[in-house]
C-alpha cells in the first residue's frame, strides 16, 4: 500500500500501545513523538493510549503524553482525565477462585487490580497506588485484572481454563495476566468508540505484541512497528520503523503532511 496516498483526514482516533511501540526500549518518549501527537490533537484527532500497564506504571506517561483517553490493564479499564470512565470487571466467582488458587502456592507472586489501586501478595509494599494484602478475605470490590509470575505457560493456561478467564502472556517475561473474557484492548476501543461516536474503521492503531492483535486486525488500519513479533507484522496493514526509531511518530507525520 502506498502510504502517501493515505492521510489522517479519514481518521478520527489514533490508538497507541506504549511498551516497545511508542516508547523507546529504555522507557523514554522523544520530544519529536510528543510534538507529533500534539499535532493530532490540534487537528481534532483523538489520541488514545492502550496498554497492558496498570495505573501506577502508566501514570507518568499519561502526564507526559496527555492522551484524550487511556485504556489500561489490557483493556479492562478506560480513563478520561484520571477518572475511571468504564471498566470490565471479572465475575466475582472468577476473581475469588483465581486469588484462592494463587494463594495455595507461596511461590506465586501476584497482584490484583481494583482500578487505580493495586493489591500485592508481596509483603512490605505501601505506596500511593500499590499496597500489600494477605488476601485471606475475599475482596468486596470489583477486580479488573490479576497478574501473576508463574513457572510455566501450561500452569497459566490451566488457571485460565479453570476459571474461564482471558489470559495474556508478555514476551520476555514470566508474567501472565488474567481478566474477564468480555475485556480486551479491542473491546475497550469498541466501548470508547460508541461513547465518542467513532467507528472502528475510523481508527488507526499501532502495536507490537500479542495483546495488540485484535485491535490491529479490526480497526480501519493496523500498523506494526518493525520490532513487533512476527504474528503482529503478518496481520498488520502496514509496518513502520521500530520503536527506537520513533516509527509511530514518523508514520503519523507522513500522513499529516498530506492533509
Amino acid at each position: 500500500m502506498d502510504m502517501c496516498k493515505d492521510n489522517l483526514s479519514k481518521w478520527k482516533a489514533v490508538v497507541l500501545d506504549l511498551d516497545e511501540t511508542l516508547l523507546h526500549s529504555d522507557g523514554s518518549v522523544s520530544d519529536y513523538t510528543l510534538e507529533i501527537l500534539q499535532k493530532c490533537k490540534d487537528r481534532g484527532i483523538a489520541v488514545i493510549v492502550a496498554t497492558a500497564r496498570f495505573w501506577f506504571k502508566a501514570e507518568k506517561y499519561l502526564k507526559l503524553i496527555l492522551p484524550d483517553y487511556a485504556i489500561l490493564a489490557d483493556g479492562t479499564q478506560i480513563y478520561h482525565n484520571g477518572e475511571l470512565l468504564h471498566g470490565f470487571a471479572m465475575d466475582k466467582k472468577q476473581s475469588d477462585g483465581m486469588i484462592n488458587a494463587l494463594m495455595k502456592d507461596e511461590a506465586f507472586d501476584f497482584v490484583v487490580s481494583v482500578g487505580k489501586k493495586l493489591f500485592c501478595s508481596s509483603e512490605g509494599i505501601q505506596e500511593e497506588w500499590r499496597e500489600s494484602r494477605n488476601f485471606k478475605e475475599n475482596l468486596e470490590m470489583p477486580v479488573y485484572k490479576i497478574a501473576a509470575v508463574l513457572k510455566e505457560y501450561d500452569v497459566a493456561k490451566e488457571l485460565a481454563e479453570t476459571y474461564d478467564c482471558r489470559m495474556y502472556s508478555y514476551r520476555g517475561e514470566d508474567l501472565y495476566g488474567f481478566a474477564s473474557g468480555k475485556s480486551g484492548k479491542y473491546q475497550a476501543v469498541l466501548a470508547l468508540g460508541e461513547l465518542l461516536h467513532i467507528k472502528p474503521e475510523e481508527m488507526i492503531a499501532f502495536g507490537d505484541d500479542e495483546n495488540d492483535y485484535e485491535i490491529l486486525r479490526n480497526v480501519g488500519k493496523g500498523v506494526a512497528v518493525a520490532n513487533a513479533i512476527p504474528k503482529i507484522k503478518e496481520i498488520a496493514d502496514d509496518v513502520t520503523e521500530s520503536n527506537n526509531e520513533d516509527g509511530v511518530a514518523k508514520y503519523i507525520e507522513k500522513l499529516l503532511r498530506n492533509l
